[in-house]
């Protein structure tokens, strides 16, 4: 009776409160809209905020420090030598590291099984299936069974007519492959998969095997070259014997026939040391590491010097990434995470030396090899 019926009808009772309405100027609002209102403008604010931030800024690209752990190899042999000097694997648990043997080439192969380091048997003399010396000087391949060994056989003094030397594994056995071999030895190998594999002699041969047969091209025969490369672009690359010293380098687009790109004197590339002509490595994407007198990056016909900072001879790229790429000297161990390069940690007590031989990275692993003494050479497993 004290309130006239309008302003009532105007003004819910607490009864109506408590079941969740609401009122402003006598319009009646549900408890889920004002909790609506308050979500939205609680996430209006929350992307105001958010774009008042300045945007996310990448980390700077850092460079590893490597744990290493040492596995020596000793030759079984006393007194001949050992140089281990290529080193692949399919995994950090199937790893091989192949190189010259004096004694006859026995002990000339060597496996990883994530533990130890066992002789890969392939000489007669030993118990394997070659009747006579090897000597290997690459090793590379495209899964644990299909595996590739190249060098020579033959007499330890000198080399001798068609002693070339081609072994492959399967997964079960090691055996020499069936081939028309070169004259002297073979000096390089690169396995892009089982039916996509080339090889390079000392005499300018590179062999192409497709999985059934191989074919041949002659270069140049005062040429020795590394070989290198992906499926859209290979290269070979090296230097002439005296008195003829100067470097070459090779090129070719998938089926394209082999095109000289580059050939220049000893004397004009050390003076210029405008190209890279030792392994040429790809991690996809249409760049090209190349090692020499420093480290080149290819890109189309572009050729960049990339690192010179330390007069060294690069042998070696590896990598797992176009941001994670490493490079050994004789005496260095370089990085490149997708910026610069820079030199990373050796084991204690070998960054003075010119010993290192031999590069194999995967996953967050790096293999090195280290010539240590006349017969004894040292495996180095790095972690990072």
């Amino acid at each position: 009776k004290l309130c006239p019926k309008k302003f009532q009808e105007r003004n819910p009772s607490h009864r109506d409160l408590a079941q969740g309405s609401n009122t402003r100027q006598g319009i009646v609002m549900p408890r889920t809209s004002m909790m609506s209102i308050v979500l939205c403008l609680t996430a209006f604010l929350h992307l105001k905020c958010k774009e008042d931030l300045p945007p996310d800024v990448p980390p700077e690209p850092s460079h590893p420090t490597i744990v290493w752990v040492a596995d020596t190899i000793r030759n079984p042999y006393e007194t001949s030598q050992l140089s281990l000097r290529s080193i692949w694997g399919s995994d950090t648990n199937d790893v091989y590291v192949a190189g010259h043997n004096s004694a006859g080439g026995n002990a000339s192969l060597f496996r990883y099984d994530g533990k130890t380091w066992n002789v890969i048997r392939i000489t007669n003399g030993e118990g394997g299936f070659i009747g006579s010396y090897i000597s290997l000087s690459k090793i590379d391949g495209s899964s644990k069974s299909d595996i590739w060994a190249v060098g020579r056989r033959g007499s330890y003094y000198g080399w001798s007519p068609d002693s070339s030397l081609v072994i492959h594994f399967d997964g079960v056995l090691w055996k020499e492959v069936v081939m028309n071999r070169a004259k002297h030895s073979m000096q390089g190998i690169k396995v892009l998969s089982s039916s996509n594999v080339y090889l390079s002699g000392s005499n300018g041969e590179i062999y192409h095997y497709d999985g059934t047969m191989f074919s041949t091209v002659v270069l140049d025969t005062n040429f020795a070259p590394w070989i290198g490369g992906d499926a859209d672009r290979m290269f070979a690359g090296g230097a002439g014997r005296y008195p003829r010293e100067d470097l070459s380098v090779y090129s070719k687009q998938s089926s394209e026939p082999w095109q000289l790109i580059q050939k220049m004197s000893l004397m004009e590339y050390f003076n210029k040391q405008r190209i890279g002509y030792r392994d040429f490595y790809s991690l996809g994407g249409g760049r090209y590491f190349v090692a020499g007198e420093g480290i080149f990056i290819i890109t189309d016909t572009t050729w960049q010097m990339s690192y010179g900072g330390d007069n060294s001879s690069y042998q070696l790229i590896r990598g797992t990434t176009p941001t994670n790429v490493f490079a050994v000297s004789a005496s260095h161990l370089i990085h490149w995470n997708g910026v610069d390069w820079k030199k990373v940690n050796l084991p204690e007590g070998i960054e003075n030396t010119q010993s290192l031989t031999a590069l194999w990275v995967k996953h967050n692993m790096v293999f090195v090899s280290y010539l240590y003494s006349f017969d004894t050479n040292i495996i180095y497993r790095g972690t990072y």
